[in-house]
Parts: structure tokens; sequence; C-alpha cells
């Protein structure tokens, strides 16, 4: 019995980068997109040769290095190019060509809103596809860290407590200067004079930065600076752990777990719902769409905004405040709604009537300064202050107030769908939750590498390209993936931008031509 042995490594072999890539391999898949798409048409920058210059790099090959890194887990410029030289797959997809770090990190800055359009074009296949059903759209958010640490964003809290300590160490400085033995100062630092005074120089320059941060602070909506990443904020993650992040919003079709809308936010997720389910309607060009949501999308707004909009919504509710109730027999709940007569009956059988007035009601979130305003009609009657039950219905010594919402109704629909279909709503962590899960545990994909809004959305263009990717290649296979890429056509439409902008690019093409034409005639 002996080992196995490799090959001679002074033999020479003679062989095709294409024989040594198998035909079922992901990475033909990559290639086959990204040749099928109109990079003209998406926008992406050198496409077009110029008549002089250096050879540049054409964008399909380093679109194709980016979807292949992302499906391979490898994000880092850097190390994308080290495989440019020691990976064959990466060799066969570019042609063996080794474009520098730079080059390849510049090409993801410059092209968010390309990469996003590639997300789209690829969500747009699977449609065609008939991999997307829309049954079920279940719409959630999770958080990415951002490239700025949570000692570099900044609230008044925070800022408060850093000026209160460099005035203290500027006061015991003032007071050092005074003493006319400074090594007796207790167990404050000594030292010349000259060095005091730089002292105190350094720190009032540090007051000054903070008292500028301070003025940043009180005109942001929300409260807080970031320093490194400006467009980041502080968001909870989990059980009460606050990082720097963006939340990434994610519409997932129910059929096979793809992701067909997604959006990058700075905020929560209160103000998410309506926006991302139209989003993901209109990807679906559907008339009528259900969507799955958890209790931190409930909104009355949103919800009255997504039924004018034809999306059906099966969202968590949360317990209303109890606070001013002192006994369950007296909960909301309990009271009856008239709609035709538009009153409340309470459980003692007197009417609480409204006098038809509107009033602004303006509630502020924990997190941001500015409020959301909606509407409310205030519901009462003057039995409450004879009543004997009043002690334990309200503390309120006028009596029992209730306040009902512009958005009851809907509200009230909602929450009786959530109620009936529970088994359907169960659903909603299955779908939505098997993306993150892929992405951020099985990939590590825990931060994101791009700073600001933009260029973040361009990242998670990438990411959740490829998550979509390798779905698709586990459900259909390469060879039927590839053959559906060749075979349809209207995705592509998705692609391309509107006939106003292929007017203005087309026409900026041929004023740049005639230009070049002058330059040559009066050269000549």
């Amino acid at each position: 019995m002996h080992h196995l042995k490799g090959r001679d490594r002074d033999q020479t072999f003679s062989t095709s980068l294409e024989a040594s890539i198998q035909a079922d391999n992901p990475v033909r898949v990559i290639d086959a997109f990204v040749d099928a798409l109109p990079l003209l048409e998406m926008g992406f920058k050198g496409v077009e040769l110029k008549a002089t210059g250096r050879p540049s790099f054409d964008p399909a090959h380093l679109l194709k290095l980016y979807l292949y890194g992302y499906y391979n887990r490898i994000r880092s410029s850097r190390k994308l190019e080290v495989e440019c030289r020691r990976n064959l797959e990466v060799q066969w997809l570019l042609g063996g060509l080794c474009p520098a770090y730079h080059t390849i990190a510049d090409f993801r800055k410059e092209h968010p809103l390309q990469l996003k359009k590639v997300f789209g074009a690829f969500v747009a296949l699977l449609k065609e596809a008939h991999l997307l059903r829309g049954k079920y759209v279940a719409i959630d958010g999770t958080k990415l860290r951002a490239q700025n640490s949570r000692k570099n964003n900044f609230n008044e809290k925070k800022i408060d407590r850093q000026l209160g300590f460099i005035q203290q160490k500027i006061d015991d400085y003032l007071d050092l200067l005074e003493q006319e033995d400074q090594k007796e100062a207790g167990d404050l630092r000594g030292g010349s004079r000259a060095e005091i005074e730089k002292i105190l120089e350094q720190l009032e320059k540090r007051k000054l930065w903070y008292e500028q941060l301070e003025e940043q602070v009180e005109q942001s909506d929300d409260g807080q600076v970031s320093t490194s990443d400006k467009e980041s904020r502080a968001m909870i993650q989990h059980h009460n752990v606050v990082e720097v992040s963006y939340n990434s919003q994610t519409a997932t079709d129910s059929k096979h777990c793809l992701i067909i809308h997604y959006q990058a936010l700075n905020k929560n997720d209160s103000k998410a719902l309506a926006p991302v389910a139209k989003a993901a309607k209109q990807v679906l060009a559907k008339k009528r769409i259900t969507v799955l949501a958890d209790k931190a999308y409930h909104s009355g707004e949103h919800l009255s905004e997504c039924l004018d909009n034809g999306i059906i919504t099966i969202v968590a509710y949360k317990e209303p405040a109890r606070a001013a109730v002192p006994t369950a027999a007296y909960y909301l709940e309990q009271f009856h709604y008239d709609e035709k007569k538009d009153h409340y009956i309470c459980p003692k059988g007197a009417q609480l009537t409204t006098n038809g007035s509107w009033y602004d009601k303006h509630k502020v979130s924990y997190d941001k300064k500015t409020a959301s305003p909606y509407m409310v009609k205030h519901y009462k009657s003057k039995a409450c202050l004879s009543c004997a039950a009043k002690a334990l219905c309200t503390t309120n010594k006028a009596g029992r107030l209730i306040e009902r919402s512009e958005h009851a109704a809907v509200i009230k629909s909602n929450n009786l769908r959530l109620i009936r279909q529970k088994e359907v709503y169960r659903k909603r962590q299955a779908i939505v939750e098997h993306p993150f899960g892929t992405i951020k545990r099985s990939w590590g994909y825990t931060y994101t590498l791009m700073k600001g809004l933009a260029k973040v959305n361009g990242e998670l263009g990438l990411i959740f390209t490829c998550y979509n990717l390798r779905r698709a290649v586990s459900i259909l296979g390469v060879d039927r993936l590839i053959k559906l890429m060749k075979t349809k056509t209207k995705w592509l439409i998705a692609a391309l931008p509107s006939f106003t902008a292929l007017y203005q690019r087309l026409f900026k093409q041929l004023s740049i031509f005639e230009a070049k034409n002058r330059q040559l005639l009066m050269a000549a």
C-alpha cells in the first residue's frame, strides 16, 4: 500500500481556462448575467471607449469580480486583487486581467445607483421565471453596523458630560496658575506656567469643538450626530444593545424566500411600512398584495396608506397604554363603539359622545425630536361624574375621556385580520428571517464597508443580488438559469432607464462627438 501521488510540479500541462471550469459552476451564471445587462444604459461609467489615453478596465469585468466576491464572502478590494492572481475561477471570469485594489474599490464607490439597478434587473428575471408568487410579502429590517464607532456618535447628554469634564479641568488649571507654589497644589499636575497655558489652550479648543458639535445636535432631527459616517445613527440592535448602524429594510416573497425590494435607512422601522410595501407591490405588478410585518411597523398612518394603495396588512399590534385605567374591566376594548351613531357605550351602559370636532394629536417618539401629527375625536359623558364605578374606570377628575384616532377603523381591521389569520402571520418569521440568517450568520455580513446612505444602498445591492443568485442556482440549477437569461428578454427592461434619460444620454454623447469633430477640423 502507498500514498496517493500528485502531479509533478515541473511537468508542463497544456489546457485552457474554459476547460478548467465545469459546466455547472455558478461562476458561469455570474458571467452570463453581467453579459446580458445593458451597462451603458444603466449608467455605468467607462463602457464607451475613449479615443485617447491608456486602456481602461471594462466595467463588466469589475462588476463580475464584485458579484463573484460577494457570492463567495470576499468583500475587501485588496483581497479581491489577490484572488485575481491566484483564483482560477476569477481568472476565467476576467480573462486573466488583474485590476489594482484601488480600481476595484473606486468602482464600488462610484456606482451605488447602478448596483441597485443590477439588483432590480435580477429580481425582474426571477419574476419572469415565475419564481415570485406574490401571495404574501414579509417586511422586516436588520441592522448593519456602520463605519462609525459609538465613541464617534454624540447626543446632547454625551456632549454635556464631556463639556462638564473639560470645564472642570479648565477650572483646576486656572486655580493652579493662581497658586504661588505649584508643587504643593494637591493631587493636581504641576509644571511651569508655559506648560499650563499650553494645556489650557488645548482644553479651550476641545471645548469649542464640543460646542460646535452641540449646535449640530440641536439642528438634527433625531438628536444625534456621527462624526466618521455622518449619515449613520445609533440604533438598538437586540437586547437593548446600541450600535451605530444602518437599518436595511427588505421585502421578501413567500414562495422561495427571495428578496424583491430593499432600502437602507438611518431610522427605525416605524416609518418604513408603507414605502416598502408600495415598492414591493410595484415590483410584483399586482393589484393587491398581502403584507406581513411585526409590531414595530404598527402605525395607523401607514396602515391607512397601505389600504389606499390596495395593500392588505397583517401587522402585529402593540398593547395599548393602561396607565390611566385602574382596572381591566374598564379597558378600552370593553367599550362598544357604534359606528352609525358615532358614540361609545361603557360597561355600565352610559353613552360617551363627541362634539364632532377633530383635534391635533402630536406623538413624539423617543428617538426623534420631530412630532408625528394625527387627528383624534374626544368622547366623554356627564354620567361619569355621578357613576359609582368612576374610581375603577379612570383617575381623571372630570371623568373618562376616550380619544379615537382618525385611523381607528383601519387599525381595528388590521388587528382583526391578525387574530383570524394567526397561522398566516406565523409564516412571517420563516419568510423574512431566512435571508437575514444567511447573510449575517452564515456569510458574516454584519457590517457595511461603505459610508453614507447612497453607498450603503449600493453595497446592499451587491449583497442581496448575490443572495438571490444563490437561491436561484439552488432552485433552478446553473444550466436552466443561464438558459432563462438568454431566452427571456422582458426582465432587461427593468434595467433600462426612462426614454427621457436615454434621449438625454444620446444627446450628450452626440454633443461630445461634435465637439471632438470640431477640434479635429481646427487642428487640420
